[in-house]
């Protein structure tokens, strides 16, 4: 009792170092940002009427620099929730609710990038994909068809809600300008899928190829005859350790059927009861 007692101090006393060596890095990485601020205020104030190319360029400085402090605050929150070992505080939520939040939280960012960030869809009691764009009054989307019990889980929401943002956000940053996000929720006879458009339409072979990285990332297999591992995103690696934790299961599918172009998705099935031992 005493050794599990040390180590869960031990385990605190980690994740509270880790926090303070991001919240010092992260405040290191936004004073440089605003000192490059302060130098675009005071190019800006140089002209009586700004030249349309300058004026180009400070909205581009602005907008990268928006960007950036949006990065530095999903990376903080990322490196907390990843170095914290604690025990997950179960509870039914309503997986529903939080994707829509999720995606109202997110749409400004995805506006910046100029992707469009379809509003969520689910099935209905046939199956069939329906939009469910979210009343005036609420966030959160009604689910034609189908009982508001269906697309409840078992979660811990402190963890889930990132999960789900941080997922969002790497797809936004995968999606090209003029691209779009397409967010779909299915009810299952033992979990709820959630889906997520991850890669614009590409040929067959690049589509393949972004599916067979995803698919090893997801199963934490190293690359076939010791290849290089492609890169991902910190936002992925958050969503993967999350989804772990929940007993969900996370995949990559592909979009397109037969066409020419293809597009990537990521899906995680969430269990509806977890198993508590």
């Amino acid at each position: 009792m005493q050794a599990a007692g040390i180590g869960s101090a031990e385990a605190v006393r980690s994740v509270k170092e880790v926090s303070a060596l991001i919240e010092q890095s992260a405040h290191d990485l936004r004073s440089s940002l605003n000192a490059i601020q302060s130098w675009a205020y005071v190019l800006d104030r140089a002209f009586d009427t700004t030249p349309a190319p300058a004026q180009r360029a400070l909205d581009g400085i602005r907008s990268g620099m928006q960007q950036q402090l949006a990065l530095i605050e999903e990376m903080e929150e990322a490196v907390r929730l990843l170095a914290d070992e604690s025990t997950p505080r179960w509870q039914h939520v309503d997986l529903l609710a939080l994707v829509a939040r999720a995606i109202a939280d997110r749409r400004p960012a995805a506006d910046a990038r100029g992707v469009l960030m379809s509003a969520l869809t689910t099935d209905d009691a046939a199956g069939s994909p329906r939009s469910c764009d979210a009343p005036q009054s609420s966030d959160v989307p009604e689910a034609p068809g189908l009982p508001a019990s269906a697309y409840w889980i078992d979660g811990d929401a402190a963890r889930l809600a990132p999960l789900l943002r941080h997922l969002l956000v790497h797809c936004i940053w995968r999606a090209p300008a003029g691209g779009a996000v397409g967010v779909h929720l299915s009810s299952e006879a033992d979990c709820v899928k959630l889906r997520i458009t991850e890669s614009p339409p590409q040929d067959q072979q690049r589509s393949a190829s972004r599916l067979a990285a995803l698919t090893d990332f997801f199963g934490r297999r190293p690359a076939q005859g010791g290849a290089i591992p492609f890169r991902q995103s910190s936002a992925l690696l958050l969503t993967r350790r999350m989804v772990e934790m929940h007993g969900a299961v996370l995949s990559a599918e592909t979009d397109g059927g037969d066409s020419d172009k293809i597009s990537v998705c990521i899906a995680v099935r969430f269990p509806r009861h977890m198993r508590r031992g």
